[in-house]
């Protein structure tokens, strides 16, 4: 789908999903924001607003991107029609934007159990795909990505969003019969499972499953398994949107230390972003 090529390509037709934001906001007035944030939402809730804002747009790319591809796969939206709306959204056409934020529009996590299996196909042929990359020797995301799919149970992988308020909390994850599955890249077994269940939490939220499944990869270590049952997200969610700093030891390695306005309002022997790493 055309879609699904121009949201692989994000860099490129960022444009297009800036507009397609901006008019979602207008019309509809939501707001998005990644399951990653909310769960740095335990660390620091003002700097997971400053995180939620810094890639929104990505995070929203992520939910069109997949609700007009499920809407397509379940026959609810003509699969040429939607490659017509994408490519005179792609050239700048307003009402082809507008058109396209109505796809899929109402899907539920209900809807999409009949996709379910296409979606675990496609995870399986991208592990087929990437069988040969070394984990070890890649960096950042590339890493991230490249153990996902050599290491990570075989799901279907889907997104889904939890709606609070005028905000739309995002998830992605590998959806079982009662679960949903997480696999993280941590450099510690607690910390990492501290905040993937934060995230599991959100996206047991959105694909309403009543337990969350955990692997916790610390490289040259192991993989930890977790099955837990979720809790309440909202309360880390109005954390979020309420943005208020929380000063600790985390500050000094914040990359957001410099945007942070309670730097000049916390005595600096209080507030650890106000010292050099």
């Amino acid at each position: 789908m055309l879609i699904e090529r121009l949201y692989r390509d994000l860099p490129r037709n960022l444009r297009l999903f800036e507009r397609a934001l901006s008019l979602e906001k207008e019309i509809y007035g939501d707001t998005y924001v990644s399951s990653g944030a909310v769960a740095e939402a335990l660390l620091c809730p003002r700097a997971a607003a400053f995180r939620a804002a810094e890639e929104e747009v990505e995070v929203f790319a992520r939910a069109l991107r997949d609700r007009v591809k499920y809407a397509a796969m379940l026959g609810v939206a003509d699969a040429g029609y939607v490659d017509a709306l994408a490519r005179r959204a792609a050239r700048g056409d307003r009402n082809a934007v507008k058109a396209l934020l109505r796809v899929g529009r109402d899907l539920g996590p209900g809807d999409i159990s009949a996709v379910l299996p296409k979606l675990k196909e496609e995870f399986e042929a991208a592990r087929r795909a990437a069988g040969k990359v070394i984990v070890s020797a890649a960096r950042g995301p590339v890493r991230r990505a490249a153990a996902y799919v050599k290491y990570a149970e075989v799901y279907p992988y889907a997104g889904m969003g939890h709606r609070y308020g005028d905000h739309v909390f995002y998830a992605v994850a590998g959806v079982g019969p009662d679960h949903v599955y997480l696999f993280r890249l941590a450099r510690s077994r607690d910390r990492g499972r501290r905040l993937a269940l934060a995230e599991g939490d959100v996206a047991a939220a959105a694909f309403r499953k009543s337990n969350i499944k955990l692997h916790i990869y610390v490289p040259e270590e192991a993989i930890y398994s977790f099955s837990e049952r979720p809790s309440d997200p909202t309360p880390r969610y109005r954390a979020l949107i309420e943005g208020v700093c929380r000063p600790g030891a985390t500050c000094a390695f914040c990359r957001y230390r410099e945007a942070c306005e309670c730097v000049g309002d916390i005595p600096r022997r209080r507030h650890a972003g106000s010292q050099k790493p």
